[in-house]
């Protein structure tokens, strides 16, 4: 099915050029082959989610993943469609993923007192926070190739302690890490993960800390 997503070119990140996303994946491909570096970037999030013990819930991606087939990942990702704003895309993610049901708030003054009031039902509904977002050039594996694809991403921390449920042809199971764990097995097998999980946890690694400290004091209260 035919999706228009949110793209930008690099020589103007403030332009934005709604694009199908088959047709971008194709011309970046090919640009990429051509030049050895991409000229736009698509408009992504990605969804980091913990438990409240502080736990990154990691996904296996499905072999019949175009992208990445069969590597570990970050707990959820998907593409802005052109017209859905972050929110609801990420909203919508967590229950096409991991049928995880989500709250998302702006910042983490809302988290805060979301978590304050709501932190009883974490394990019915998930409760995510935002942070700034970047543009940043991973390498995918595309039909066996490793393609440099340029993104613009929106990460999101949240919380959960539900069922993860994984979506048949989406995920094909999921794992839980402290971040401690998470490192290690990254650095004893890198190629076993994505390039984007490698580049989360290298670019937001100080969010990341505060975020799982602060759910951490909330379990404990």
């Amino acid at each position: 099915m035919s999706e228009t997503v949110n793209t930008y070119s690099l020589d103007n990140t403030d332009f934005l050029v709604p694009m199908d996303r088959k047709a971008f994946y194709e011309e970046q491909t090919r640009v990429f082959k051509e030049t050895g570096k991409p000229t736009k970037a698509v408009e992504i999030v990605n969804i980091m989610i913990f438990n409240s013990y502080g736990e990154i819930i990691i996904q296996k991606r499905s072999y019949e993943k175009a992208h990445n087939p069969g590597l570990l990942d970050k707990s959820i990702g998907g593409h802005v469609v052109h017209g859905d704003t972050v929110e609801y895309t990420v909203m919508v993610e967590t229950v096409q993923e991991l049928q995880t049901p989500s709250i998302v708030l702006k910042d983490f003054i809302d988290f805060n007192k979301t978590i304050n009031i709501l932190g009883s039902y974490l394990e019915t509904i998930a409760i995510i926070s935002t942070t700034k977002p970047i543009f940043y050039e991973p390498v995918k594996i595309i039909n066996n190739e490793k393609i440099k694809i340029a993104n613009k991403m929106h990460l999101f921390l949240g919380v959960y302690d539900g069922r993860i449920r994984p979506v048949d042809r989406e995920a094909k199971g999921v794992l839980f890490y402290s971040l401690e764990e998470l490192e290690t097995e990254m650095k004893n097998q890198p190629n076993a993960f994505t390039d984007d999980l490698h580049e989360i946890i290298k670019l937001y690694k100080d969010e990341i800390v505060a975020f799982v400290e602060l759910i951490k004091i909330k379990k404990s209260k």
